[in-house]
């Protein structure tokens, strides 16, 4: 073992400790920054980060491009390589600042871990993604199954996410307390809310239709009149699973706990669509098809505005730069409608 990895492991916990305290960045953003540093460290083979050499970093960008997904064997995304690479600059940047490595490492050093330009605007492009229509949303709705509570809890927590736009790490932490059925909005308090970036905010129904918000409402009448569910309960409680007389495990109702993990209910959402005979959409599109539904309702700035708000975007520029892509037919139908509205030639 290096006699260097030790001065490793310290900076490096040194350093995390710093993105918790000072910068105030959620246990996910550490845990994705320690694994990029952890992605360096191995490539390094056990040297000191302060070993630091231009053909380093240029190397380690090619060793980036040769790692594949542990969970599919595929080739790492453009998207996951740049997120790497951006870790690793700011770790370095910060260790440009550290008593025993400001002589070693420099800020011009760390720039040599940015990624390629081209390669960063494509995976931050705007570029339009293929998501569920509101016609599909309603269609998926009306076919899911509700003979039993776990059914129509998965259907209440589908029409839950395109009534709110919300994520479903943060869907899976609201309690029944957050929900204001009279007034049709969600408090997301960031406080017990697995919000992005630790943000509080409200967020009014979006206009999914009367159909749609009577599954959430009969849902939530449920739990309290039927389970007895109280305000500081789960509005989506994982599934009670009992040992069966084939000694398997099955579904037995609804516990009163909340999911432990986002990756239950997003496999719940893309059966939906499956099972009602369409793509495989991820809840990471909900945001998607809410900025097209946009288009039938916002005419003015303040109506955008508005609708941006009720993202939790401080500015609505977030909204449409990262969900407002238009689709290429689209584009080209409305191109040819400003066309025919263009001012004729004069004859010459």
């Amino acid at each position: 073992m290096s006699k260097h990895i030790p001065n490793n492991l310290r900076i490096k916990r040194k350093y995390l400790v710093w993105l918790k305290d000072a910068r105030g960045l959620s246990e996910k953003s550490i845990d994705k920054a320690a694994a990029s540093i952890s992605t360096y460290e191995r490539f390094l083979g056990g040297k000191d980060f302060r070993a630091f050499h231009v053909e380093k970093a240029r190397g380690f960008k090619r060793h980036l491009s040769t790692l594949t997904n542990e969970n599919n064997g595929a080739r790492l995304s453009q998207a996951t390589v740049n997120a790497t690479l951006r870790d690793i600059k700011t770790f370095f940047m910060w260790l440009a600042d550290q008593a025993g490595y400001k002589s070693k490492i420099t800020y011009s050093d760390a720039a040599y871990f940015s990624p390629e330009r081209k390669s960063e605007r494509a995976s931050r492009g705007g570029c339009w993604k293929p998501h569920p229509s509101p016609q599909q949303v309603r269609h998926v709705l009306e076919s899911m199954p509700v003979k039993t509570v776990v059914q129509r809890r998965d259907r209440a927590f589908v029409a839950f996410l395109f009534l709110t736009g919300s994520r479903e790490g943060a869907a899976i932490t609201i309690r029944l307390q957050h929900v204001d059925s009279n007034a049709c909005c969600v408090h997301f308090d960031s406080r017990t809310v697995d919000t992005k970036f630790g943000k509080s905010f409200t967020t009014g129904y979006f206009p999914f239709g009367a159909q749609v918000e009577q599954i959430l409402l009969d849902w939530i009448l449920e739990l309290k009149n039927e389970h007895l569910f109280s305000a500081a309960d789960p509005l989506f409680p994982k599934t009670k699973t009992i040992l069966g007389k084939d000694r398997k495990f099955t579904a037995a109702g609804i516990d009163r706990v909340p999911w432990s993990s986002a990756s239950s209910a997003a496999k719940i959402f893309k059966s939906a669509f499956v099972e009602a005979g369409l793509p495989p959409f991820t809840p990471h599109l909900v945001r998607n098809t809410i900025a097209e539904l946009a288009r039938e309702y916002c005419l003015t700035p303040e109506d955008y505005k508005a609708w941006s708000q009720n993202f939790g975007h401080d500015d609505a520029l977030t909204t449409f730069t990262s969900y407002g892509a238009v689709a290429a037919g689209r584009q080209m139908e409305l191109m040819a409608r400003f066309r025919k509205s263009a001012p004729h030639s004069g004859s010459h």
